[in-house]
Formats: C-alpha cells, sequence, structure tokens
C-alpha cells in the first residue's frame, strides 16, 4: 500500500512537472486595443507562438457582429469601429481553443456616434475662422489620445505577459504544494501504525 501510494505520487509530480506547462502554454489569449477608431489587437498562445490564420469574431454592446474574418500569418487583426460602444472580440482555434476580449467604449473616440444612437446632426454654419479653431481643436484632441494609446499598448502587453508567467508559476507551485503536504500527512499516519518493538527486559 505505502509503495503503490508513493508511486502513485511520484506519477502525479512527473506529470505535473513535465506535462502541465505546455498544457496551460496552449491557452489562448487575446489582447487588443483603440488606437484612434480603429482595434488593433492579436491571438496567441504564449510569447513564442501565435495563433494565426485563426476566426475573428466581434460583436457591438448590442449583440450585433460588427466584423468576422481572420488573423494573419502574425497573428494579428484589425478592426474599424464605427460606433462609440463596447467591442466584444471572440477568436475560436480549429481544435476547439477560445478567446475572448473586450475594447471599452471608453477607448474609442468622442467623435464616434453612440450605439443604438441617429448619426450626428450636421453642424451648423460658423465663419471661416471659427472652423478652422474646431477642427484644429479635434484634430489635436485624436493627435493626443492616438499617442496616449501607442504609448500606453506596450505596456499594457507587458503587464498581460507577466500576470500569464505568474499565474502559471502560482498554479504550478500550489499543485506541488499540495502533493507535498498529502505525502507527509501520508508518511506520518503510516508511522504512527506502526507497531512498536518492546525490547526484552
Amino acid at each position: 500500500m505505502i509503495r503503490r501510494f508513493a508511486f502513485v505520487i511520484a506519477v502525479i509530480a512527473l506529470a505535473l512537472g513535465t506535462g502541465s506547462p505546455p498544457a496551460l502554454a496552449h491557452k489562448m489569449k487575446i489582447f487588443a486595443s483603440a488606437t484612434g477608431a480603429t482595434i488593433l489587437g492579436y491571438a496567441y498562445f504564449n510569447a513564442d507562438s501565435r495563433a494565426v490564420q485563426t476566426k475573428v469574431s466581434v460583436r457591438g454592446a448590442d449583440g450585433s457582429t460588427v466584423f468576422t474574418g481572420v488573423t494573419d500569418d502574425k497573428g494579428q487583426f484589425a478592426v474599424q469601429a464605427t460606433r462609440r460602444m463596447d467591442h466584444h472580440i471572440s477568436v475560436i482555434g480549429d481544435d476547439g481553443h477560445m478567446a475572448t476580449f473586450t475594447v471599452t467604449a471608453a477607448e474609442l473616440p468622442d467623435s464616434l456616434p453612440p450605439a443604438g444612437g441617429a448619426a450626428p446632426a450636421p453642424a451648423a454654419a460658423v465663419p471661416a475662422a471659427a472652423a478652422a479653431t474646431v477642427v484644429g481643436s479635434d484634430d489635436l484632441r485624436n493627435f493626443i489620445d492616438q499617442s496616449v494609446s501607442r504609448q500606453l499598448r506596450p505596456l499594457r502587453e507587458q503587464i498581460d505577459a507577466y500576470q500569464e508567467k505568474i499565474w502559471l508559476h502560482d498554479v504550478i507551485g500550489g499543485i506541488g504544494y499540495i502533493v507535498g503536504v498529502a505525502g507527509l500527512a501520508f508518511g506520518f499516519a503510516n508511522r504512527r501504525r506502526r507497531p512498536q518493538v518492546t525490547e526484552p527486559s
């Protein structure tokens, strides 16, 4: 019984040490962000493996499909937003792997019409000088928004990759801890069951 339990523990530990990382590494994920009115993203399994030629579907906040396509040879995709609303992205692989990601309405430009709303009304006629000032202000705001988005994107990618590594490390460490505690508990219980040998007086 003892040998059988020890063998089972050893097999579990070996399987966790050699089999779990590849399995977890094949968990599909998505990263996406908005640059202006364009949603840029990519699907991947880990830092070195992109999900290429994989089906991509994007739904709006009202449930309507706004985009369908496939990732390119680098696992990337691009979607042009026409409404300022949440965009729910789904990527489904041929082997059944699936991942979802949401780009919120707050990440998209204020100039886009809201979800379900009517198209913006034509602006009233204004003097040329005033119009130039308004256009310049809008262009400047869009430029700032896009610049900030480009600067934040690499940082968000690094945070996402770091969280994935921490999660994997915690899972493997937690499983190893459980196996170790179970082995110690069984060892102590077995020692208590051993008959005590009394020395002859």
